[in-house]
């Protein structure tokens, strides 16, 4: 990926340009202090030291107040998370940047000097048996499936109000199929099916190509953490993302993090192995305390408010009780939201067998096979990533592959051994060997062809990940739109507010810009209802480092 920094206060990443003035970023370029409040300053807490977090703290310190920010971890990041096992940096979290128009992250990548890699929009397709189809088609099916599925945001911000809360997208998938493959599809629409002398998949007849089609669908299931099938049509235009393309961070989050800490890192007030197990408030303030209790299983803090960011999945499951209890509304929110599970596998190679020139393609999808009865018979999809195609040093001989839903359940199960010992690699492996063994240049004589280190993440283990990955909207849902808005709103008069991807603006929903969001909209909440701002911010002393020399704990062992 190409960028410049044009040295004005902005920033241009694959030509679309983002503004740092208002991003919170901008005299990041030309301090290296943060400043702590005065003594008499209210006092807020924030529960988890992720995206949302820091970004909360770094508002609120720019404006005078004092901040303590509680981490159940031994590191900051939650969800954003880097390990070096294979020998080179990946990320265990989140590894895109979707959409760059506005999106806060884009400006800050800059500020990391990160590498962002945008993979090309053709993807090889390997059919139910294992076959390669002729690009042309995989491209064309491919098209027509993105149509749909913007479509189906049209759709549902148009009539949402009458979409039964049980109908799903791929309900919706199956209506589409019968007017595209049944004649009632639009000029516009209809694939250009001219064919060439490849020798691969050819058309055979209507009901085929539908089929094959409808399991391009599944495709979507990795966006989400879940099976289309669970996908709710009637809010599927909660899934809307930012505009723009969606970028592969290759030198990982952790650049990012970096900076983003350096307020709170530079301030002392981040605390780490300190959960906070509950929080009590009362309409007058405690005995020679502040109004707001938070407990830990060591100690019991006082502050004046609190931003809770702790992911869905941790309200779902009441990590965090709060005495007196949420309001019923905000209950009922947290019940209706859903929680995906999405995992990455990590396989690395002594080489990258798949690439033999500049042109080899760097993604690929497998489509519900029934070539691995034995490891795979629930036919779920796979799809993978080629990190040899990252801007060097980044490049490794690395494949990626995302799992979700009840795939994902499975390789987090107890019936696979952890991936850094041997029986573990050898059970993934096996797993992985029937999608990987179909890619160009394989031989399974070849030691380069057989996996040497293995990485595969557990969130749906991880208490302080809620047992899971980010928020989605499942069929079922009634008033998503009204349930976000009730946990962004918070509780006023006891001085309790939520961030993090889930309370985010639309198109930030289940994303790290998202969660950047969603810390200043809290922060900002904040403030206001503590009566403003302590001292100006032109009289404070800044928010971040321009050069990113900050060193803080943001990778996982």
């Amino acid at each position: 990926m190409d960028s410049e920094n044009y040295g004005n206060g902005s920033t241009s990443v694959n030509n679309v340009t983002a503004d740092l003035n208002g991003l919170g970023l901008k005299g990041a370029l030309n301090t290296a202090a943060v400043g702590v409040g005065s003594k008499d300053a209210p006092l807020v807490g924030i529960i988890g030291a992720g995206v949302a977090g820091l970004r909360a703290a770094q508002v609120l310190l720019e404006k005078g107040y004092n901040v303590a920010i509680f981490e159940a971890r031994d590191r900051i990041g939650g969800r954003v998370c880097t390990s070096n096992h294979l020998g080179k940096p990946i990320d265990l979290g989140p590894n895109w940047i979707h959409g760059t128009s506005g999106n806060p992250i884009v400006p800050l990548s800059e500020l990391a000097h990160s590498s962002l890699h945008s993979f090309e929009h053709s993807c090889p397709v390997f059919d139910s048996n294992g076959n390669l189809l002729d690009q042309k088609e995989a491209d064309e099916l491919q098209d027509l499936l993105w149509q749909v599925i913007e479509q189906a945001t049209e759709y549902s911000k148009a009539q949402y109000a009458s979409i039964p809360a049980g109908k799903s997208l791929y309900d919706y998938s199956v209506e589409k199929a019968e007017e595209i493959f049944g004649g009632g599809l639009s000029e516009s629409m209809k694939p250009d099916l001219t064919r060439t002398e490849s020798g691969r998949i050819r058309w055979k007849g209507q009901e085929q190509r539908k089929a094959l089609w409808l399991d391009m669908v599944h495709m979507w299931g990795t966006f989400i953490g879940t099976s289309v099938t669970k996908q709710s049509l009637k809010f599927f235009l909660l899934e809307e993302p930012v505009e723009g393309p969606n970028l592969f961070v290759a030198s990982t989050y952790k650049p990012m993090l970096d900076i983003l800490a350096v307020p709170a890192q530079k301030a002392g007030v981040i605390q780490l192995s300190t959960p906070i197990t509950s929080i009590t408030t009362a309409k007058t303030q405690f005995l020679g305390q502040r109004g707001v209790l938070l407990t830990s299983p060591n100690a019991t803090y006082s502050v004046d408010s609190v931003i809770v960011t702790v992911p869905l999945g941790c309200l779902k499951r009441h990590t965090v009780t709060f005495n007196p209890p949420l309001p019923g509304r905000i209950q009922r929110s947290i019940s209706s939201l859903s929680y995906g599970h999405l995992e990455k596998v990590y396989v690395c190679f002594p080489k990258a067998f798949w690439v033999d020139d500049s042109e080899s393609p760097g993604f690929f999808t497998f489509l519900t096979p029934n070539y691995a009865p034995k490891t795979n018979p629930n036919r779920w999809h796979m799809c993978c990533f080629s990190l040899a195609h990252l801007a060097k040093p980044y490049d490794q001989p690395t494949l990626l592959f995302y799992v979700f839903g009840p795939a994902s359940a499975h390789l987090t199960s107890s019936s696979f051994a952890p991936a850094d010992t041997l029986e573990g690699l050898r059970q993934y492996t096996e797993f992985f060997e029937p999608y990987f063994s179909r890619l160009g240049g394989y031989d399974s004589n070849s030691r380069d062809c057989k996996p040497e280190r293995i990485v595969a993440t557990k969130w749906s283990h991880d208490e302080y990940a809620g047992y899971g990955s980010y928020s989605n909207f499942q069929v079922g849902l009634e008033d998503g739109e009204r349930d976000i808005e009730v946990l962004k709103e918070g509780i006023e008069d006891r001085r309790i507010w939520f961030a993090g991807e889930h309370t985010a603006p639309v198109l930030g929903l289940g994303s790290v810009s998202g969660a950047y969001w969603s810390g200043e909209d809290a922060a900002v909440k904040v403030i206001k209802s503590l009566g403003g701002a302590v001292q100006n911010l032109d009289e404070s002393p800044g928010g971040l480092y321009a050069n990113g020399s900050a060193t803080v704990g943001g990778v996982c062992a």
